[in-house]
């Protein structure tokens, strides 16, 4: 088998039987259930305090003047909205490759909602990295994992990689 082969048949998933499963935490890899529970808190509580201390010092969350609760609970509606509804519905009625076309795609639309905060430039590559890079790898993790909780934490790490 070639390497071009192995690296496809790797990254293949299937839809899911039933969407619904996607939003229960599962084991993944050697990550028991539990550990998913307390990464998801702790980006959550993570956020809380670097978004509060970027407020004190500037005044901003996340480099502009919005409402720091969405910053908070955004990579958890997001990825329930995105990649448990719209990705397990699209994939198990058509095929793993249109939920994430179609997830990710609507995921980068999303992103115009900055539109507010942020300039044209900004707000295109924002758009485009969200709906061309971050939502696929997300949904194919999702897919991948049979759970949309390990995308709801790689959510909180993108998000908190600006603080870095």
């Amino acid at each position: 088998m070639t390497p071009l082969r192995r690296l496809v048949s790797a990254l293949r998933v299937e839809a899911p039987e039933d969407p619904r499963a996607l939003f229960e935490f599962r084991r993944v890899w050697i990550v028991p259930a539990w550990l998913q529970v307390v990464l998801v808190v702790g980006g959550f509580v993570a956020t809380v305090f670097l978004t509060h201390a970027e407020y004190r010092a500037k005044g901003t969350t996340f480099g502009f003047a919005g409402p720091a609760f969405n910053v908070l609970v955004n990579p958890i509606y997001e990825e329930l909205i995105f990649r448990g509804w719209i990705l397990g519905r699209v994939a198990r009625h058509r095929s793993a490759a249109a939920g994430i076309a179609v997830s990710s795609l609507l995921f980068g639309i999303l992103h115009l909602r900055n539109i507010f905060w942020l300039d044209t430039e900004t707000l295109v590559r924002s758009m485009i990295f969200t709906g061309a890079v971050l939502g696929p790898i997300l949904a194919w993790v999702t897919l991948r994992c049979r759970s949309v909780w390990p995308a709801v934490i790689l959510h909180y790490a993108n998000n908190l990689t600006y603080f870095l």
